[in-house]
């Protein structure tokens, strides 16, 4: 089985997360709790295309959605 490929979060321009894609997606669902109305970008670092993220339920929900 291949590793997850890793994924970078950005704020407006400043990165706010990246690795494997359940870490950034917990960062995103932080990030957005502290601020319901940031910019936020999830990119794909090997493609460089944007990632939309189901960010619904709690935090184990969502990590292990994307493990």
């Amino acid at each position: 089985m291949s590793e997850p490929m890793p994924h970078t979060a950005f704020h407006d321009a400043t990165r706010i997360a990246g690795g494997q894609l359940a870490v950034v997606a917990l960062a995103v669902k932080a990030a957005l709790a502290a601020d319901p109305t940031a910019a936020i970008l999830v990119f794909d670092n090997v493609t460089g295309k944007v990632v939309d993220l189901d960010l619904r339920g709690d935090d184990a929900e969502v990590a292990a959605r994307y493990a």
